[in-house]
């Protein structure tokens, strides 16, 4: 069972993706599109190629397998922008190939691929050369990953027949195939029929991936094929059929009830307990052919009206040939309708909501009190809506002990997939929260979020006005998370004219400026067991903290991950980065990419030789030189801010060279 966990700490997060845009449908131009045939497009589970069949210019001849890679992948929403198509010489010939189906390994990589052709003994190349019978046939391959080539093309005999038989469809764990045949025994024109096969060898699947299908048939004799019925065949053709990436779906082109015998999209479920599938419905609203269509609906174009009552235009289109992501956010297919580059053009939409599968969805965790410096459960409530309607109620419940483990949890309920949810959560005396869980999209079968959500309690607003018993200005030293005074901390004071700072002794914890600073300053804070921050303060904000009690805030160093103690060092006077530093840089980019909500500070310093002036610049420069590698590396702008401290945060002596060598570096700090 796939976990996802999270930590949630002051105020509420979104924990997952944001909703997606609306995205206009899609009629790819050239290169993919030309003004020949291209047919029947498959995408890879993951988006990165099309594979497809064209009679284009630059194969081998006839109708061949082409492919094409997406060089915006990996953006999900980006406009794909599909490189010039390779022909797959391999697999064609001088006659037909085409109308195929590929199977995927886990790790979404070609495993075998089953294809339409024809015997073929003329070929000027002998490992081309096919057997088979008359007309169209079904052929196999399968690859060799160690040398990335693919086996000749053996005719399926076990299937094929006398008749035509074509447009192969394996399911993604490759126990069975569907394809579409005129052979006896159906109701009419082509229809579709089913073989299955029991493999030889069980694979050992010791942690599947719910995410994707496993491979469980990967080798074995295909059975005698048998005509899936006349609940999914009709008097007129069914072609073209396609799995739905959990095997549980099959969509097919059928120009059944038409009376232009054009081609529309149908899509059947399988019934889980009899294994059957059922009856197929016309993808409907808004998919439905007998409702006009627009190019603002989600669904455009993907089915063309078949009769006479809106867009005439349309009239004579075929739609035939569709595949979907394997995270059910777009359908590729193919159709002739008119305004395409040629005659059949592939075309791209997004899978609508009520098209995407919905799962049982565990949502569970700790609620937690704040206030403690050990935290306990709490006694809290949950209302989860369901976009805009609340839809449950629970409660979490107060719980002592030890709850460093990841199982223990004071709440739980169960959601469906397919929806974006609001979660509130609440308890008298602390501060409300809100998550989001968006669980739209291909989300997968037996998921659970656990999620640790700690809850600040509701202090009173202290007395802005001055004390009078303060003499000068006051700081104290607490603990960010529990607002608790940290015992034995220190803090040092710097200005224009304290450069090696001057220490503030501690009166019962407590720090005291008695004498009202002239100029800006800045206070370094430090603790045993925190990370050290420096606190600036501009000459503005003097006079109103006069008389008053200043908190500075610290981190527990065990609330942050070891990556934030990275520190990259510079030689006097250096603002460039060397190769080890890029290392370094490199694992703390790659974890701020991976964690969406983390914010960081980027902070640089020098050591206290030469004036003030110069070493902010200098300090800035360090701290620029970072960030723009960060950003180099794939970093959001919005997650990173520079900060010049110059020599006002030292971590070692400025009176050796050994420690200016230690001060004059960049490092880290998390921002909320």
């Amino acid at each position: 069972m796939k976990r996802y966990f999270f930590l949630l700490p002051l105020f509420g997060l979104a924990l997952w993706a944001q909703p997606l845009p609306k995205v206009k449908d899609v009629r790819f131009n050239q290169p993919l599109n030309t003004q020949n045939v291209e047919y029947n497009p498959i995408i890879s589970p993951s988006g990165k190629y099309l594979v497809f069949q064209s009679n284009r210019p630059g194969g081998e001849g006839g109708m061949d397998i082409w492919i094409s890679e997406n060089k915006s992948f990996p953006d999900r929403m980006k406009y794909p922008e599909w490189d010039a198509p390779k022909n797959f010489r391999e697999l064609n010939t001088p006659n037909f190939e085409g109308m195929f189906s590929i199977l995927f390994d886990e790790d979404e990589k070609p495993y075998e691929l089953y294809f339409t052709s024809v015997r073929n003994k003329d070929a000027n190349d002998p490992k081309k050369n096919r057997e088979g019978y008359d007309g169209l046939n079904i052929y196999y391959t399968k690859i060799n990953h160690r040398t990335g080539l693919w086996s000749a093309p053996v005719a399926l005999n076990e299937i094929n027949s006398s008749f035509e038989d074509k447009m192969p469809a394996i399911s993604p764990d490759g126990c069975s195939m569907i394809f579409s045949s005129n052979r006896p025994g159906g109701r009419g024109g082509y229809d579709l029929w089913i073989s299955k096969r029991n493999p030889l060898t069980v694979p050992e699947i010791k942690q599947p991936n719910l995410d994707k299908p496993s491979l469980f048939c990967r080798d074995g004799i295909w059975q005698k094929p048998i005509a899936l019925g006349d609940v999914i065949n009709s008097k007129d053709d069914e072609i073209s059929p396609s799995y739905h990436w959990d095997g549980n779906r099959i969509y097919f082109s059928s120009n059944r009830e038409d009376k232009n015998k054009k081609f529309s999209f149908y899509f059947s479920e399988m019934n889980l307990e009899t294994a059957l599938f059922q009856k197929p419905e016309i993808l409907g609203s808004p998919f439905n052919t007998k409702q006009g269509l627009s190019a603002d609906s989600t669904g455009y174009p993907f089915d063309t009206p078949a009769d006479y009552s809106t867009y005439s235009l349309w009239e004579e289109s075929d739609n035939e040939g569709i595949s979907v992501t394997h995270d059910d956010l777009w359908f590729y297919f193919s159709s002739n309708r008119p305004g395409g580059e040629g005659q059949f053009d592939i075309y791209r939409t997004q899978v609508p909501e009520d098209l995407r599968r919905s799962y049982e969805f565990l949502f569970r965790g700790l609620v937690l009190d704040g206030s403690e410096a050990i935290m306990i459960g709490l006694d809290a409530t949950l209302k989860i809506y369901d976009e805009t309607k609340p839809i449950q109620i629970i409660t979490s419940k107060r719980i002592g002990g030890d709850l460093s483990s990841e199982d223990l949890e004071n709440f739980r309920t169960v959601l469906k997939t397919g929806k974006l949810y609001r979660v509130e959560v609440s308890s008298p005396g602390f501060h409300p929260q809100e998550l989001l869980i968006d669980l739209r999209g291909n989300v997968g079968k037996n998921k659970e979020q656990y999620s640790r959500i700690v809850l600040q309690p509701i202090r009173p607003v202290k007395d802005d006005r001055p004390n009078k018993t303060i003499q000068g200005i006051r700081f104290v030293v607490k603990d960010r998370k529990t607002d608790l005074v940290i015992p034995n901390a220190e803090i040092i004071y710097f200005d224009d004219l304290t450069r090696k700072g001057k220490v503030i002794i501690s009166k019962d914890n407590t720090f005291h400026l008695e004498k009202e600073p002239t100029y800006a300053f800045e206070i370094l804070a430090k603790a045993k067991g925190y990370k050290e921050e420096t606190f600036l303060y501009p000459d503005t904000v003097i006079k109103d903290m006069v008389g008053k009690e200043t908190v500075l805030y610290l981190r527990n160093l065990s609330d942050f991950d070891e990556l934030y103690n990275t520190v990259i060092y510079f030689p006097f006077n250096e603002r460039s980065l060397r190769v080890e530093d890029k290392k370094r840089l490199d694992l703390f980019a790659d974890y701020l990419i991976q964690h969406k909500n983390e914010k960081v500070e980027i902070g640089g310093h020098t050591d206290n030789v030469g004036k003030r002036e110069y070493n902010i610049t200098l300090s800035e420069d360090r701290a620029n030189s970072v960030y723009q590698y960060l950003r180099d590396k794939g970093v959001a702008k919005e997650k990173m801010k520079i900060q010049a401290y110059y020599y006002s945060q030292p971590i070692s002596d400025n009176e050796t060279e050994e420690g200016r060598a230690r001060n004059r570096r960049v490092n880290f700090k998390k921002i909320d």
